[in-house]
């Protein structure tokens, strides 16, 4: 056992023991752990400090305790996942820089996924979505409502949870940066620009081209990271001019 390990109080060696056994097992959620009885010999651990490991894990809501039962797997949200992308990112030096680079690889993908996966329903919807946003352009709170959905439709459209996951575990995030943005945008005269991209993204997804999606996503996505940075600097430049007090 490794000096860190050993410095780590027991429970939390059991809590992150426990995660690993419903993963390796793969239990689904509604299956139900061993009795504490067995995680006690799995684990060679104590009964109660079991209990108290299962006492954790209900509280962060990855299972569920009952009187008389086993422990059972609950299904999975995103919010423990949406908790930890929220600390880490608003703990970066440079918190919209940071989230970009984590949502450009993805939402690129996403885009060509949904360019060859996705079903006429999910076009159609798409399109439609495409043509609120145009119509909401000079409407800064409805685009950006709209925009965050276009987002999330084309990562359902790309049939894969993970990708779904993240993309609504970051939705407060990107809620918020886009409105930074939307006042930049409009600040310099900007505004209406990024619907091209929007359109240019839909189209390609609608007309199944997955490589023409990927690249339209690309430079969406790298000409908001363009302006992420002139954010950031913007910020960065009025703080340190900031009088001390």
């Amino acid at each position: 056992m490794s000096t860190d390990l050993m410095r780590e109080p027991l429970t939390a060696q059991v809590h992150r023991a426990i995660i690993s056994y419903i993963d390796e097992a793969r239990l689904a959620p509604g299956d139900a752990l061993p009795s504490t009885a067995a995680l006690s010999e799995r684990f060679g651990v104590s009964r109660p400090v079991i209990r108290e490991a299962l006492s954790a894990l209900a509280a962060l809501g990855l299972i569920e305790l009952s009187n008389g039962r086993n422990a059972v797997v609950r299904q999975l949200d995103s919010h423990l996942v949406a908790l930890f992308l929220s600390r880490a990112i608003r703990t970066s030096p440079e918190p919209l820089t940071t989230l970009m680079e984590l949502r450009a690889p993805l939402e690129i993908e996403a885009a060509l996924l949904a360019a060859s996966k996705s079903t006429a329903s999910q076009r159609a919807d798409l399109v439609s979505l495409e043509k609120a946003m145009r119509d909401a352009v000079g409407d800064a709170k409805t685009y950006i409502e709209l925009d965050l959905e276009l987002h999330r439709q084309i990562a359902l459209s790309s049939s894969n949870p993970a990708l779904l996951g993240v993309t609504e575990a970051v939705r407060g995030l990107v809620f918020e940066s886009m409105i930074r943005l939307r006042a930049h945008r409009e600040a310099e005269g900007l505004v209406g620009a990024e619907h091209a991209e929007h359109a240019h993204i839909v189209e390609a997804i609608v007309a199944g081209e997955p490589a023409a999606a990927a690249e339209a996503m690309r430079v969406h996505m790298d000409r908001t990271a363009l302006l992420v940075h002139a954010v950031e600097a913007e910020t960065a430049s009025r703080l340190l001019n900031q009088p001390v007090i």
